[in-house]
């Protein structure tokens, strides 16, 4: 009975062991793989839902044209932050809010 119990208890530990060597970075995640479509609709909600709130603002179109222009402004500035792979998640936050505390204030 003792070899028995030996026995399932090595193979036990066989099998852990050979799954956990497993590598989750093998499998490909579902972020990697969003398809255009996936993306050009996500584009589509993003614009749709920006317009829903220029009309519930009641925003005129040369707000609405600042507004976009703003966003797409801030939107570059954040890519080039994060780009920048020298700086730690912690800088990187704090060199985002210098860039739009230093717009803010030229605007």
């Amino acid at each position: 009975m003792k070899h028995l119990y030996a026995t399932l208890f090595a193979i036990f530990l066989s099998f852990s062991a050979a799954t956990a060597q497993e590598k989750v970075a093998d499998k490909p995640s579902q972020e990697k793989m969003i398809s255009k479509e996936d993306k050009a609709a996500a584009k589509a909600k993003k614009q749709a839902d920006l317009q829903e709130a220029f009309n519930k603002a009641g925003l005129t179109s040369d707000e609405q044209q600042k507004t976009k222009t703003i966003l797409e402004e801030t939107g570059a500035l954040n890519k080039t932050v994060k780009a920048d792979s020298s700086l730690s998640a912690d800088q990187k936050m704090e060199r985002a809010k210098e860039k739009h505390q230093s717009k803010r204030c030229k605007t």
